[in-house]
């Protein structure tokens, strides 16, 4: 099953039990269309199709903020599914499109998941990807370049709501913001120096690729986070 949970008046979180824990979530525009971040691992994917095809949902875009198989495992089958276009940054493409082996963390969590990927596909290819660019909005997201946990992660901004979506550059454990551990990123300093991206931004809400939801007072919170780790 697959619940839709509000969270500010234009983006709800979709829930779906999945085994890597990643948040979903779904960005209507005022015509009703929505923007899927971040579609989940393999096996998300017929639980949004469901959605789409009840119309509780109406895709008009799948985008990611990086292509880590617990993001982006379910992208092929919601694409296939609906024939909307998928976005993502042209430096995380190739680990989507064939183009080279699923991006995967370093350590004994990457070998673990390595050996899940020798039984199951865990990113099928897409083989039309659009590209994700600093500042070009998408639907009403503005992505910003935070590169380091991959090498084109990216956060997206809804203005009019004042949320950051942070995917995994920006963690919340339900208390405290943290960074995601250094054997689950390329490359731990590239993706603490790129943090600078985020100082300034006018939000209230911030909504990570794992954990809790932050809803209201996000900005002060931000701002701190990003003082302490700089």
């Amino acid at each position: 099953m697959a619940d839709l949970l509000p969270l500010t008046p234009h983006v709800a979180a979709l829930s779906i039990m999945n085994a890597t824990r990643s948040n979903i979530y779904v960005v209507r525009d005022d015509e009703g269309g929505v923007t899927l971040v971040d579609p989940g691992p393999v096996g998300t994917g017929p639980f949004i199709l469901a959605l789409d095809r009840r119309g509780e949902v109406r895709l008009r875009r799948v985008v990611l903020t990086h292509a880590h198989p617990a993001h982006a495992g379910a992208l092929a089958r919601v694409v296939r599914g609906t024939g909307v276009p998928a976005f993502v940054a042209a430096e995380d493409a190739p680990y989507l499109d064939g183009r080279a082996d699923p991006l995967l963390p370093r350590g004994r969590r990457g070998q673990l998941i390595a050996a899940l990927g020798k039984v199951i596909e865990l990113c099928p290819p897409v083989y039309k990807l659009e590209a994700l660019a600093p500042g070009q909005t998408v639907g009403a997201l503005t992505p910003i370049a935070v590169p380091g946990h991959t090498p084109g992660h990216m956060c997206l901004l809804h203005r009019e709501d004042k949320v950051l979506l942070s995917g995994d550059a920006v963690l919340h454990d339900g208390e405290k913001l943290h960074l995601s551990p250094d054997q689950m990123s390329e490359d731990p300093a590239r993706a603490r120096a790129a943090l600078g991206a985020l100082r300034g931004l006018d939000i209230d809400h911030l909504l990570p690729g794992h954990g809790p939801p932050l809803i209201g007072g996000a900005g002060p919170k931000l701002e701190r986070f990003l003082a302490e780790v700089a």
